[in-house]
């Protein structure tokens, strides 16, 4: 859990301000039970006795003749009571326990940040494990290139029709499903593979390049193509070509299916979308778009590249944080939708991403341990 300095000023914040998740409670929780002083600093911003006393002396204060003063002396504007005044001293309760808020906990605040990114983070290396429908699991270690389950013992592939694949944050994969099909797998990615008698099914949390095997069944005196569907969601890819990429994280925010060679179906309730190469499906308002993209620059993920094109920075540092298995945490959060565009190689040091986002004027970085801090490039 994140139990960085402003991560938990965040957290106690908000949950004078507006409330926590049931996630955030969590980290609240965990970072409180974890040390003595803690609990003191949650102990005094739940002394509601002091908070009241506060709070009545700021209600007492007339702030409407204070800023009417203050106006007289320093502004030449006409004297005018705007009605935001009113609306504006009504919020002084909540500035106020934000206010609070930080001063008890100002001693945690440590300015030991890192210019640069510790030398020990790298960038993804071959990591994960396949969980096979006996029971047994296979470890994944760097020293593996791609992965076949056919070249597996028959006692550990023998009736396996399903299995389960994941990498962790920092870790990639390449596989060879049971019926030919190659996967290359993001960082912190899961594949859930099952085969039947007419259909293979992937369903995925992730990012991951699929270059499918044809692989034929018999219905009557008739052989067919077996269908290959990748379901995210409330979302289905089904293959009616070979070359695509899917990627989408748990909440289908980001949701992109991008076909390369032969046709996919993109399907999201009663809509669908047939893609032709250089075509991607995408999210939009909840609902699937389309649009064209270059897909002479290659696929990014199955050919070693970050392609950032116009992406919010927000998608960027999720991508970095997977591949790097870093934190991120920020400073500012309205940077988050700022855009960026580059391609760069996945092998290049985490110093050098940071350096090319950073050489856009728009956007500090700096480090503490695995943890990279966002702010906003201020201006001089």
């Amino acid at each position: 859990m994140e139990h960085t300095t402003e991560h938990i000023i965040y957290l106690l914040s908000k949950s004078k301000l507006e409330g926590l998740s049931y996630e955030e409670q969590l980290q609240l929780d965990s970072w409180r039970l974890n040390a003595a002083s803690n609990r003191e600093v949650c102990d005094m911003l739940d002394n509601k006795e002091m908070l009241d006393r506060d709070l009545k002396g700021l209600y007492a204060y007339d702030w409407e003749a204070s800023f009417e003063t203050f106006e007289q002396e320093h502004l030449s504007a006409p004297k005018t009571i705007f009605p935001f005044r009113r609306i504006w001293s009504y919020g002084i309760a909540a500035v106020l326990i934000g206010t609070l808020t930080l001063f008890f906990v100002r001693y945690l605040m440590d300015t030991g940040y890192q210019a640069n990114p510790d030398v020990k983070i790298l960038p993804a290396q071959t990591a994960g494990t396949i969980y096979l429908k006996n029971g047994d699991s296979i470890a994944i270690s760097p020293k593996d290139t791609v992965l076949s389950l056919a070249t597996l013992p028959n006692n550990l592939t023998k009736g396996n029709d399903s299995l389960l694949i994941s990498t962790p944050k920092g870790g990639k994969m390449a596989v060879l499903l049971p019926d030919g099909t190659k996967v290359w797998m993001n960082a912190e990615t899961q594949l859930d593979y099952y085969e039947t008698d007419s259909l293979r099914q992937v369903r995925l949390i992730g990012e991951a390049y699929f270059e499918v095997a044809k692989k034929y069944f018999s219905s009557g005196e008739v052989s067919q193509v077996k269908p290959f569907n990748v379901q995210t969601g409330n979302i289905h890819v089904t293959v009616l070509g070979t070359h695509f990429n899917v990627k989408a994280n748990k909440s289908l925010s980001d949701f992109r299916t991008t076909l390369y060679e032969g046709k996919v179906k993109v399907q999201q309730g009663e809509r669908q979308i047939i893609l032709s190469p250089g075509e991607e499906a995408y999210i939009n308002i909840g609902h699937i778009q389309r649009r064209t993209i270059d897909t002479e620059i290659g696929n990014a993920l199955k050919d070693g590249y970050f392609i950032f094109n116009s992406e919010p920075l927000s998608v960027i540092m999720e991508d970095i944080s997977a591949w790097y298995n870093v934190n991120v945490v920020y400073l500012d959060n309205e940077i988050k939708s700022e855009k960026f565009e580059g391609m760069l190689s996945r092998n290049s040091r985490l110093k050098d991403i940071i350096n090319v986002l950073e050489s856009t004027g728009k956007v500090n970085f700096k480090f503490k341990e695995n943890t990279i801090y966002v702010d906003k490039k201020q201006s001089k």
